[in-house]
């Protein structure tokens, strides 16, 4: 399965508009469908440009609701489960290992290469002094390479404007492989070793690669005010359509009406329903149909589109319980995938030897409640040991795993903490679903969530070797569901 990594910057007030929705959102639901998807909330971008405790904390807060509404929503409309399937959601400020990889990759990036980056030579041509701009906007190419390359992905969806990142992310990697890479250190020996990088390709999809704004002319952004939004008022969106370029030379709506650059049609195309989209058009272009009739019509498209995102937005909200969880699990998984890749590039540029005794295999073992790592040698402490945390579960539901001839999957209880999907891979050693349907056992609870097939493992049964090697299922039925194992 090819992988796929997009993150939005909380940029602006976080609010997402229509353009987001097309151009990032939408893709990322429906390649999740093929690709393994890293979603993440770009936080540490946003310090180039937003300073304030306050505004930065609101506009993090508002783009999560944001995100996770729009997937969910999406889901909702498939009829899927609130499972994020293959999207793996996260906050980049959550995965620390970013910020150290982008300190390696200082070493390999030229000056040169960042000085032709969009974002700086923007800066000089509206006559910024250079005492003016910060570091973090000049080095955003390099944290935006940690950020990409750390997950090695094949593909990284953005517009055309955002081309470029990757275009200097792959002459990143190309020159850290050449003078880091094992194919470099094992050119005697042929056919050894590997690149520690892969390179990617940027993503552009025809139809949404750049959105134009409601005036017609440029990108929609909030900056330039030309948005419509997404889970603003119904009164403010439908003053945002109203306002939309349709036009110019059609005075009456008796008019002969014109399509190209008419950016309500553009809308539509992407929002309405094709056969209803086709024959507005033809009555426009002759002359049978007014624009405020049109830009109704977008306007009710869009409420559809969006009323289940707009519903999730508002029990998230409700919750920022359950928009934590989320971003737990996450972060966990990012953590485990970016943790093998710091790995490689630590002995890849010699900061492992022989007497490096940090490993990033704890890094992985971060539970999912997010504990601190445990200790970094094979004999652990009490205070190590009590953060496992180890609960009676009470078996629900036992299936076996289609396409599996291992697995079975156990909806388990565990009152307070609710409900976990949990695997155990036992059909081997003869156990059915039957065996533990009904049944209470004891589970190890706060694990970092495991991928197996299209699901993840929120957990881990108890078992002890029995007979012959095969595991033996403590029996906890005399204990309360959801009790904690001292």
């Amino acid at each position: 399965m090819k992988r796929i990594l997009s993150g939005i910057t909380p940029s602006g007030d976080g609010n997402l508009h229509i353009g987001n929705y097309l151009g990032a959102v939408r893709q990322f639901t429906q390649l999740a469908k093929t690709h393994e998807c890293f979603l993440m909330v770009a936080d540490l971008h946003a310090l180039t440009t937003v300073q304030d405790q306050k505004q930065l904390q609101h506009n993090v807060e508002t783009l999560i609701l944001n995100e996770l509404a729009l997937i969910l929503g999406e889901l909702d409309k498939l009829g899927k489960s609130e499972d994020l399937e293959n999207i793996i959601f996260f906050r980049q400020s959550d995965v620390p290992l970013h910020a150290e990889l982008q300190t390696i990759l200082n070493n390999v990036t030229p000056l040169g290469l960042l000085k032709r980056a969009h974002a700086y030579k923007d800066k000089m041509a509206r006559d910024v002094m250079e005492d003016e701009i910060n570091l973090g906007l000049f080095n955003y190419p390099i944290l935006m390479a940690a950020d990409i390359l750390i997950y090695k992905p094949d593909l990284v969806p953005v517009g055309k404007d955002q081309k470029q990142h990757v275009e200097i992310t792959r002459d990143i990697a190309g020159r850290f492989n050449r003078v880091f890479g094992m194919k470099k250190r094992n050119k005697e020996i042929k056919g050894q070793g590997k690149d520690v990088f892969k390179l990617p390709e940027a993503y552009i999809p025809e139809d949404v690669a750049v959105i134009l704004g409601t005036d017609g002319k440029r990108k929609m952004s909030k900056s330039l005010g030309n948005i419509i939004s997404i889970f603003a008022p119904v009164d403010v969106i439908r003053k945002q359509v109203n306002s939309t370029y349709t036009d110019p030379s059609r005075v009456h709506a008796t008019d002969l009406g014109h399509i190209e650059g008419n950016m309500v049609f553009a809308y539509l195309d992407h929002f309405g329903n094709p056969g209803k989209v086709n024959e507005l058009k033809s009555l426009y272009q002759s002359g049978k149909v007014a624009d405020v009739e049109v830009k109704e019509y977008l306007f009710e498209s869009l409420l559809k589109t969006f009323t289940p995102a707009r519903k999730r937005y508002q029990e998230l909200k409700n919750n920022p319980k359950r928009v934590k969880e989320i971003l737990e699990t996450g972060a966990a998984n990012a953590r485990s995938v970016a943790a093998q890749t710091m790995q490689e590039v630590r002995e890849a540029v010699g900061l492992t030897n022989q007497y490096s005794f940090f490993s990033y295999e704890e890094v992985q073992k971060l539970s999912f409640k997010g504990a601190q790592s445990l200790a970094l040698t094979k004999n652990i402490t009490i205070d190590d040991f009590a953060k496992v945390e180890q609960r009676v579960g009470l078996v629900k539901e036992a299936v076996n795993v289609e396409k599996s001839e291992k697995l079975i999957r156990l909806t388990v209880d565990f009152a307070n903490i609710g409900m976990r999907t949990i695997f155990t891979g036992v059909r081997p050693f003869g156990y059915t679903p039957e065996y533990f349907q009904g049944k209470k056992y004891l589970f190890v609870v706060n694990l970092v969530p495991r991928k197996m097939l299209n699901e993840y493992s929120q957990g881990m049964i108890l078992a002890v070797d029995g007979e012959d090697g095969k595991p033996a299922f403590i029996s906890a039925d005399n204990l309360p569901v959801g009790v904690k194992i001292r």
